[in-house]
């Protein structure tokens, strides 16, 4: 059985995340389809823990969601009885670039993805 944790860290991405989705679109539609995706990504993760290989030098491991927009990143640690993941880390592509190139608009019209 896997068991799925989250650190502080991770909430608190995940709230930066839905805020810049809002911020940027002002649309309650777009934060729940990321919500989804995210959901389904867990899900996965749950059901597949350790098939993103670790990291050669942190150890941790990483999973793309949503087209590659977003990446979630994790530790597992596998015990006799049961398996953990650490969800330690989750960023969004988009947000990130908009911080490298503030003055880049981002668009208003929907983008298939």
């Amino acid at each position: 059985m896997t068991k799925l944790l989250t650190t502080k860290a991770y909430v608190e991405r995940l709230l930066e995340i839905q805020n810049f989705i809002y911020e940027q679109t002002e649309s309650i539609e777009l934060v729940q389809k990321f919500h989804d995706e995210h959901d389904r990504v867990k899900e996965f993760i749950k059901q597949n823990p350790t098939t993103p290989a670790p990291h050669p030098s942190t150890g941790d491991q990483s999973w793309p969601f949503s087209n590659g927009r977003y990446r979630v990143f994790m530790k597992t640690v596998i015990k006799e009885e049961q398996t953990i993941v650490y969800l330690l880390d989750l960023i969004d592509n988009r947000m990130l670039n908009h911080r490298v190139y503030p003055d880049n608009s981002i668009p208003t019209y929907n983008i298939e993805e």
